[in-house]
């Protein structure tokens, strides 16, 4: 399994005196089969970094760095094979519907996934398609049906299984469990939990919710106003906060005190199948 390296990243948005830092000098590490949680208030940055991290929104400094060679950066473009490494990090959106084509089904969108050169014909690639709609709980018999026949905790389940079929070693999950109802939102957490566990694939895991990233997460990065304030093992960071950021942000959620040992380890919902 593969480490990724966030070093001295800067986001901006515009030029001159209006452009907006979204992401200043941020410095974050995902271990080789690691969780690391991504907490932080909206506007914070967190979606920025992400997006950052996969290519979405250009860098206006610093690198990102994959078993520590550069993949993406600020000062010119990497050698193509490096950039082809990118390809090791996907992402999955909070928004499952906007991520997935609805004119395509969804096994077509689980093949687009797979790299050409593993299976070249589309056709041949259909016993991975149904090996991933197995993986994520859905019925690869259903593999015809378009996003808008399912429900929302389905069509996140085919954005991660699209996300895993370019057999990434790092996998970025941005509030993948806030768009969703409740009642599916654990079942859905359980099954993030269950794929780390089975491949050791790496994961930066961003959420608001402090209680979901204590019940996934190995290592917890606080977030705000474009910086990394805290850092560390998550029980640390949720027992003994030491930034006044992180403390506040503790605070704040309610019948939890901070080093109370008040988080719960099991979310709303992850009793659900």
């Amino acid at each position: 399994m593969s480490v990724l390296e966030i070093r001295d990243l800067v986001v901006r948005f515009g030029t001159g005196p209006r452009a907006v830092t979204a992401v200043d000098h941020l410095d974050l590490s995902v271990g080789a089969g690691s969780i690391v949680g991504l907490v932080g208030e909206s506007g914070s940055g967190k979606s920025t970094l992400a997006r950052a991290v996969v290519g979405l929104v250009p860098l206006a400094a610093g690198e990102i760095l994959l078993d520590g060679e550069p993949i993406r950066t600020a000062a010119g473009r990497p050698r193509r094979e490096l950039r082809e490494r990118g390809r090791l990090i996907q992402m999955v959106f909070q928004d499952p519907y906007a991520s997935l084509n609805p004119r395509m089904s969804i096994g077509e969108s689980v093949a687009e996934g797979i790299a050409a050169g593993r299976r070249a014909d589309r056709s041949a690639r259909q016993p991975d398609v149904r090996e991933l709609l197995e993986r994520v709980r859905l019925n690869p018999d259903d593999a015809h049906v378009l996003p808008r026949q399912l429900s929302g905790g389905q069509r996140q389940r085919v954005a991660l299984a699209r996300a895993l079929a370019a057999r990434p070693e790092i996998l970025i999950a941005d509030e993948i469990s806030s768009a969703l109802d409740v009642s599916v939102q654990g079942a859905v957490l359980n099954l993030l939990r269950e794929i780390h566990r089975e491949t050791g694939i790496g994961v930066l895991f961003i959420s608001h919710n402090l209680a979901v990233v204590r019940y996934l997460s190995d290592r917890m990065a606080v977030m705000s106003g474009g910086r990394i304030v805290e850092t560390g093992p998550t029980e640390q960071v949720t027992e003994h906060p030491r930034a006044p950021y992180t403390k506040a942000l503790i605070s704040a959620v309610p019948g939890i005190a901070a080093g109370a040992g008040g988080i719960s380890r099991r979310p709303a919902g992850a009793a659900g199948a």
